[in-house]
């Protein structure tokens, strides 16, 4: 403009460079905006893409507006690219809100099947201490009676009664650690997710090598709850069926994603609609995340859950 002003006047040309600089600018300027900005993408049904998109089209629509003001100012040209840039934006509105339908979709048919699941376990422990140990602890109180019963008449009979006793309460206490594997660890909840698998780690009979990387070192309670219970679960499918010989677990969170993965050098083949593992699905589904498992034939075997997080 300085040189226009200097050079006389007359037909306004820096009109021109300042209309392209003002649609170079613009751009980016939206796209930075959006990336930075939740209003934008949310107004958008939450698609960061369709709301760039939209702006983009909006701003070249305006170039093109102000050319056509400048220089004709007749036939109204800009309504053929602008109603094309509509219909594109249109088509991927339709795409976005296809996609947020089967997303909802997904998430409750994941969330139905994560409370069915629950539900089912719930029955397992309540069957399981009915039948198992509440039975057994019964039968211990009784031997426990007849032996105080015996006590001064029968000195042999007490000492097979006590035995057997013994045996009883050694059996209840394995039926009720059985039981508890299924159940949140009081550990988890107390100090969160690295000494709970550390605690799990410990009791396995196969070499384990642990590592974790948290950051913050907690998150939400299901989610450790979802990613405890997939490392515990794989670690028994390797124990019982993998013949393995050593296994591998990795727990990494970061920019709001909780990953945990355990991979053994068992024997492979590991059915991944097995009843343990679609629980271990549903619960990752029902918090938006994923379940994978790699299990070739001759192994080795991976599973692996990413689950979505506050970080």
């Amino acid at each position: 403009m300085i040189i226009w002003a200097l050079t006389g006047g007359g037909y306004f040309w820096p009109f021109w460079p300042l209309l392209s600089l003002a649609l170079v600018v613009g751009i980016p300027g939206w796209v930075v905006l959006v990336l930075e900005h939740p209003v934008p993408a949310r107004l958008a049904g939450g698609s960061k893409a369709l709301a760039i998109q939209v702006g983009v089209s909006v701003l070249i629509f305006g170039f093109l507006v102000a050319i056509w003001a400048v220089t004709t100012n007749g036939y109204f040209w800009p309504i053929w690219p602008g109603l094309g840039l509509a219909l594109l934006a249109v088509v991927h509105a339709a795409v976005v809100y296809a996609r947020h339908q089967h997303r909802i979709e997904a998430l409750e048919t994941s969330r139905a099947g994560a409370v069915d699941v629950q539900e089912s376990e719930l029955r397992r422990i309540e069957r399981d201490l009915h039948d198992g140990a509440q039975a057994r602890l019964v039968a211990l109180g009784m031997s426990l009676g007849r032996a105080e019963q015996a006590l001064d008449k029968d000195p042999e009979a007490v000492r097979e009664l006590l035995a057997e006793a013994r045996r009883g309460a050694s059996e209840a206490l394995a039926e009720l650690r059985d039981l508890a594997r299924g159940i949140r660890p009081p550990i988890l909840t107390d100090r969160g997710l690295e000494p709970a698998i550390s605690a799990l780690t410990a009791r396995t009979p196969l070499p384990v090598s642990l590592s974790v990387e948290l950051i913050p070192e907690r998150y939400d309670a299901a989610v450790e709850t979802a990613a405890y219970f997939t490392v515990a679960e794989a670690l028994a499918n390797a124990i019982k069926h993998a013949n393995a010989e050593r296994l591998d677990i990795r727990i990494k969170g970061g920019n709001g994603v909780l990953v945990a993965e355990v991979v053994d050098d068992g024997d492979g083949g590991a059915d991944a609609s097995g009843p343990g593992l679609t629980g271990l699905r549903q619960r990752a589904e029902a918090l938006d995340g994923r379940l994978t498992v790699v299990s070739p034939a001759g192994g080795p075997t991976t599973v692996r859950t990413e689950l979505p997080c506050e970080s």
